[in-house]
């Protein structure tokens, strides 16, 4: 027969004090004495006592569980990002329950419907269009939510995102003092901000340059290797091909190698590569990436702090 989860009532029984006192002693409430309260904490240690959340939230109108919705849980960046959001959230005495929209406007949908039913006090999301009614509806309704990396249209929330335009400027001028005139974009969606602006950047750097900006020179998709690839290949084998490419994201990057491989072109001695993101992977000895660098793991650990505030805004 399965043994039951103890209750604060067998705690308070044991420590002969009130379910009250036992209660403010294991929410760390400073109207306990503290012999009190390390007698509670060590009965309830020796029972394998385990708080219910759901019970606490009911009282304290707060779950302490924060919801981190990404467009694809597979991507390094966005688990750089991650490990930034839940040490800092974990430090201030939350939880993250992690989704993947994989770049999905309806699952994002979905996902935040989801966690709302759970009851989490808060969201961040890096899964976001530039138009994204669901984002509408939680600042509508004041409920805290954070952006982080990409962005919507409307300034009407908050985030934490890099400078994408002078990233993507770094990258094209960086191929143009080193002598490259050719030089090609595979970036992001356009729907999507960091998309959109990094290939806005390419375009207005070139022209800035003198340099003609060419269409089949240019290929916009998902943020992934696949779409690097497929993108690549059919750029290298034109008659005229570029001799760069500005891969607006790592994960593009690693897909334009794999091409350029394919072909037969040695990197960089055949063809030049800048990417976006500055992932663990890119300073790999035989990947040897040169790429735009993001403090990802601070805009975890900011994101976390803005959401918090917010949060406790309310309380």
């Amino acid at each position: 027969m399965k043994k039951k989860a103890p209750t604060i009532k067998e705690i308070a029984k044991i420590a002969n004090v009130s379910v009250m006192t036992v209660s403010r002693a294991l929410n760390s409430r400073h109207s306990v004495r503290e012999a009190t309260r390390k007698k509670i904490l060590k009965i309830a240690s020796q029972l394998g006592y385990m708080p219910n959340r759901i019970a606490r939230s009911l009282v304290s109108k707060k779950s302490k569980l924060i919801s981190l919705i990404v467009a694809d849980i597979g991507n390094q960046f966005f688990a750089e990002i991650s490990r930034g959001i839940e040490d800092k959230a974990r430090a201030k005495g939350y939880s993250v329950i992690f989704s993947s929209t994989d770049d999905d406007a309806k699952n994002l949908e979905s996902c935040v419907r989801t966690m709302r039913e759970v009851g989490v006090d808060g969201f961040i999301i890096a899964a976001v269009f530039l138009k994204e009614p669901v984002i509408d509806e939680l600042v509508d309704q004041d409920f805290p939510v954070v952006l982080i990396n990409r962005r919507v249209k409307k300034n009407n929330v908050n985030y934490v995102v890099v400078d994408n335009q002078k990233g993507a400027v770094l990258a094209v001028e960086h191929l143009i003092n080193n002598g490259y005139k050719k030089i090609g974009i595979i970036a992001g969606k356009s729907s999507v901000s960091t998309g959109k602006e990094r290939f806005k950047s390419y375009r207005q750097t070139l022209l800035d340059h003198g340099i003609k900006f060419k269409k089949e020179y240019s290929s916009q998709g998902p943020f992934t290797k696949e779409h690097g690839k497929k993108a690549a290949q059919k750029m290298l084998t034109l008659k005229n091909r570029p001799e760069a490419i500005f891969a607006a994201s790592d994960n593009i990057a690693l897909g334009v190698m794999d091409a350029a491989g394919e072909l037969g072109l040695n990197i960089p001695e055949d063809l030049a590569i800048v990417g976006f993101d500055d992932t663990k992977f890119s300073s790999n000895s035989k990947i040897r990436l040169t790429t735009v660098s993001q403090r990802k793991y601070e805009m975890g650990e900011r994101g976390v702090q803005i959401l918090i505030d917010l949060i406790e805004r309310q309380q």
